[in-house]
């Protein structure tokens, strides 16, 4: 998923040595991001019409799929981080012309590509309706961002915008990092305390200042300078602190969803939802900071064989899963109307998530066959 390690195909530059850690972890978020949204998708089976024709919320049901889902929100940071860890390193040259010729035109024709067939897919199969007038509107879905404008499933799609958001802004980023250390934890301390504490403050008491409009998405960039900060060893987070940090993130993150669905407070439980489930979480960006730390802490550059060649073919297979997986989801889900607790239970929205890996993964594997498609996927 993360842009910054993928092969463009043939070009003069030697291509950068594989980074063990950096591709385990992007394995591992990758399969997350499966678990995360198969897991929410889910929960549309979690609320059920009663003898009375009112719908009925199956309370519990709803809250161990959004305690899996949320406990999954650190994978998207983390991709953000390894984007950080290698696109912020000093010693790696960015001129203008490799960001916008490379790793902006992957990302915007990956969004122009996907809102095409996307908004092919739902009026050919999901809707039924399709008219030549509709390939139209996959240019506009994707220059106006309109993939959510219908109630589609296209939301993960948000993701491609941040990038080239990141991308436009690291020549601004870059020289903060080659500043000095110092300069590089300020950046992540400011970026958390008002990206993520900040923001969270203001979802449960509405309190701002004048500064936090500055930094209201500042904790993308707080991802991108941790991933890099600790990928440099200027920012060392001890093991036991990362492991420690993580569970007690996991603790707050399980008590906030349980305590969401379970209170009478229903202005609260709004507060929770707005905030135990955004990015800007602080206990989700400390989690995504110790899981790369931990990550990091392991890495002896020694390959395990087997294992970190299928690691491997994930890590080079991620961005088109990421990509491929919704469609995939929604067919099961919404065309099929597949409701895995009808039968099976957890049980078979395991087996729904596994196949939903494999064919994203098969698909993007023949993609990788078909001339400049691969350099997209």
């Amino acid at each position: 998923m993360t842009l910054s390690l993928s092969d463009m195909g043939k070009t003069k530059e030697k291509k950068p040595d594989r980074i063990l850690y950096m591709s385990r972890l992007k394995a591992l978020a990758c399969l997350s991001i499966i678990i995360f949204h198969g897991s929410y998708m889910a929960t549309a089976f979690a609320v059920k019409q009663g003898a009375d024709g009112q719908r009925v919320q199956d309370t519990e049901l709803m809250t161990v799929l959004m305690s899996v889902r949320n406990l999954f929100m650190w994978a998207v940071p983390v991709f953000v981080m390894v984007t950080g860890a290698l696109l912020l390193d000093e010693r790696r040259s960015l001129p203008l012309k490799k960001l916008f010729g490379k790793y902006l035109l992957r990302v915007v024709t990956a969004l122009f590509a996907v809102g095409e067939l996307f908004t092919l897919y739902d009026h050919l199969v999901y809707f039924k309706d399709f008219t030549p007038r509709h390939l139209l509107d996959g240019l506009t879905t994707a220059l106006f961002d309109r993939f959510t404008a219908t109630g589609n499933s296209w939301s993960h799609t948000w993701y491609l915008y941040l990038m080239i958001a990141i991308y436009l802004s690291l020549p601004l980023l870059r020289p903060i990092a080659k500043a000095g250390r110092t300069e590089v934890l300020y950046a992540v301390a400011l970026c958390f305390a008002f990206g993520a504490v900040g923001s969270t403050i203001d979802f449960f008491f509405g309190m701002q200042n004048p500064v936090y409009y500055i930094f209201i998405d500042g904790i993308y960039p707080m991802y991108l300078f941790a991933g890099y900060a600790i990928h440099s060893g200027k920012l060392k987070i001890p093991r036991a602190a990362a492991v420690i940090t993580t569970a007690i993130s996991a603790g707050v993150v399980l008590w906030a969803t349980y305590y969401r669905f379970h209170t009478a407070n229903e202005a609260l439980a709004s507060q929770l939802k707005n905030s135990v489930e955004k990015y800007s979480f602080p206990f989700v960006a400390l989690a995504a900071l110790s899981i790369f730390a931990l990550f990091k802490s392991f890495d002896s550059g020694r390959e395990i064989p087997v294992l970190d060649r299928i690691l491997g073919e994930i890590d080079n297979c991620s961005f088109g899963i990421y990509l491929i997986h919704m469609p995939v989801y929604k067919h099961i889900f919404a065309v099929m109307r597949t409701d895995p607790f009808a039968g099976g239970g957890f049980l078979t929205l395991m087996l729904i998530m596994l196949v939903t890996f494999v064919i994203s993964y098969a698909v993007t594997r023949l993609l990788k066959f078909i001339p400049f498609v691969k350099n997209i996927v």
